[in-house]
């Protein structure tokens, strides 16, 4: 194995668009590396979401063996690269009950990036965060909570409790620190975006493909991004009825797909 390229998110930053295009194109991509994400990792982001709500490092003594488990079940070739894509190694998206911001997340890459340097010495580790400007990435983490969850905040409300998780930057200035001298790098959104055969490519290249395959790859695109602010505002007024939870669900279900929220075009 030459390279390993973990891939932790974060949330909001097109990780859905780019997972999409990695397991389409999985047996293309095959021959040059094994994909590990979400399908593979449940036990191991389970343990991350945990954490990131309590923090308590005794949440994280399972870590080895979970991750090992993993790697039984879906071994890896040591002839191989490896690139593990997952944003729940992060925790849970800030704004969830009881997760203020990403301070997990130094925490959770030194149990995750050790794992793999000392289970692979012969490899080189690198973590790659995906990024988005500050204001773009909480407005959508906002419309993700309205949709997921019975979240009455407004959007000035919910900026005043979690505007500060907004600063993507400052998360990973202290995942260096933490990780150095392991290599850890950022690729913006808005760069991912700009790439020919969408966001998802800008992933792969990071890898060992030869050109000719990528130019080859099945374009996917990105994630639909969702109408107007009207549904929206559709959602946190459900979410402040005093309907029953159920019917609050499914009643934004009947409208997210009246809406197709969460689909998918071409870039």
């Amino acid at each position: 194995m030459r390279q390993i390229l973990l891939h932790p998110g974060f949330h909001k930053t097109g990780t859905s668009s780019m997972q999409h295009f990695l397991w389409i194109n999985r047996e293309a991509l095959e021959p040059y590396f094994d994909l590990r994400m979400l399908r593979h990792l449940k036990p191991v982001v389970q343990l991350c979401t945990l954490f990131s709500r309590k923090q308590n490092p005794l949440t994280l003594v399972d870590m080895v063996d979970l991750l090992d488990e993993v790697f039984a079940e879906f071994p890896v070739r040591d002839d191989r690269d490896l690139l593990i894509s997952c944003e729940g190694l992060a925790g849970h998206l800030p704004g969830w009950p009881n997760v203020r911001d990403y301070s997990a997340v130094p925490t959770l890459m030194a149990y995750l990036a050790g794992y793999f340097a000392d289970r692979f010495p012969d490899a080189q580790v690198k973590v790659l965060f995906t990024t988005r400007s500050s204001n773009e990435w909480l407005y959508s983490a906002y419309r993700h909570h309205l949709r997921g969850q019975r979240m009455t905040l407004d959007f000035k409300e919910f900026e005043a409790q979690f505007g500060a998780a907004a600063n993507l930057d400052k998360v990973i200035a202290e995942v260096a620190e933490t990780l150095a001298p392991l290599p850890v790098l950022f690729m913006p959104m808005s760069d991912a975006l700009r790439h020919p055969r969408g966001p998802g490519a800008a992933l792969v290249d990071q890898m060992n493909v030869p050109q000719v395959v990528r130019d080859s790859l099945q374009v996917v695109g990105k994630g639909n991004e969702g109408p107007s602010d009207a549904l929206w505002e559709q959602f946190l007024k459900l979410n402040r009825s005093t309907l029953p939870d159920r019917t609050v669900v499914n009643q934004k279900k009947a409208l997210a797909e009246a809406a197709a929220l969460g689909g998918w075009k071409a870039v």
